[in-house]
């Protein structure tokens, strides 16, 4: 028996069906009431990665998980979307005070000038009103606000305290807007130390989802670990704790905002997400924040049992066999999931394709159609 599912990209709660096709030895294929059928329940649940990458994997429900010999597959159920983590890692040094578009102060009352600090918070605001509930914003600044003096060897303007301003959950769309507006540009620029407390609060928030850092900043990094001189570069520090966060299992997505953010194409690509999103008006800070939270929305989904024979898989976009590719198709990223990759995962995000369909195989069987029913 083969059910479809219907996918419809960055839709909070998207439930799907998976049509799950198989032959089990001497028993007709399909039938939930024979010996080898069971009736064995099956479920998909969405979750999201990284680099357009969508993943599909196998959730066994009762009674019977498909084995080598019995219920190699004749029922579906619905699938959910994993939510994500998403936590904003936000550049408040004294240069977000100017033009998004050039490094000229900026008074937002002006009207002539759209400044860098405001037109964050009016992207955030237009951003969170329409980010699907599956992820689960929290906001961190650098460096940390409300400081008058430094820590230890660490000056003033360099401190990013361990905490956070808004941990990662659901509804928080006001109170990280709330904290923009209520917070002023001022001081350096210490995303090394920024990062490093991500990924150091990341690591305790024990959701089972996956975790993602959107650093946004406008200029180099300074306040090197040393301390002497807080306007000294630490760029190569910065990239390397990128690098790291990248090692802990957390992608990192960099947008530049303002004409002087270089060197983010290194960071970016340090943090897995290849090239940085600049951002050069109120419209392309927004586009970009979209765009991430659309890649972070959509592209992965998660399974928790294994098929019967992972050599005998077939996955199916409107009904057509979709080849094995790590450039245009899918992939195993698992002994119980399978990943699509490149221009197939991007139709997908678009809602090219009205159903996704997997059919599993016994062991030592024939060949996968090219085209299902």
């Amino acid at each position: 028996m083969l059910k479809t599912l219907s996918h419809v990209a960055a839709v909070p709660a998207l439930l799907l069906l998976v049509g799950l096709v198989a032959c089990s030895p001497g028993s007709p294929v399909g039938d939930p009431n024979s010996a080898a059928g069971n009736g064995g329940a099956v479920s998909l649940n969405l979750s999201t990665g990284t680099g357009g990458r969508v993943a599909l994997k196998l959730d066994g429900g009762s009674p019977s998980i498909p084995t080598s010999t019995l219920n190699c597959g004749n029922s579906a159920s619905s699938m959910t979307q994993l939510p994500a983590d998403l936590l904003l890692v936000l550049d408040r040094s004294g240069s977000m005070t100017n033009s998004i578009s050039d490094d000229v102060p900026c008074d937002p009352a002006s009207g002539t000038c759209a400044q860098r600090w405001t037109t964050m918070m009016s992207a955030m605001r237009t951003v969170l009103a329409t980010s699907p509930t599956s992820i689960h914003w929290g906001l961190k600044f650098f460096s940390t606000p409300g400081l008058s003096s430094g820590s230890g060897s660490t000056p003033v303007g360099c401190v990013v305290t361990s905490d956070v301003e808004v941990p990662v959950g659901t509804d928080n769309a006001a109170a990280i807007t709330a904290n923009i507006a209520t917070t002023s540009p001022n001081y350096n620029t210490p995303t090394r130390a920024a990062i490093e407390v991500a990924v150091a609060y990341l690591s305790t928030v024990q959701d089972g989802r996956s975790k993602y850092i959107l650093l946004a900043t406008d200029g180099q990094p300074n306040c090197p670990a040393t301390g002497d001189v807080a306007t000294a570069t630490d760029l190569d520090p910065a990239i390397a704790a990128i690098a790291a966060a990248r090692s802990a299992g957390i992608a990192v997505y960099v947008i530049g905002v303002g004409p002087s953010a270089g060197n983010l194409d290194q960071m970016a690509s340090s943090g897995g997400t290849n090239k940085f999103y600049p951002a050069l008006s109120p419209q392309a800070l927004t586009a970009a924040l979209n765009a991430i939270v659309g890649t972070v929305a959509s592209c992965v989904y998660t399974m928790s049992s294994t098929p019967p024979d992972p050599n005998n898989l077939g996955v199916y976009l409107d009904k057509q066999l979709v080849l094995e590719s790590a450039t245009d198709g899918w992939t195993p990223s698992s002994p119980n999931a399978v990943t699509f990759n490149g221009p197939t995962c991007e139709r997908i995000k678009a809602g090219a394709y009205k159903s996704v369909q997997v059919l599993f195989g016994c062991p030592d069987k024939s060949e996968l159609p090219a085209i299902i029913p």
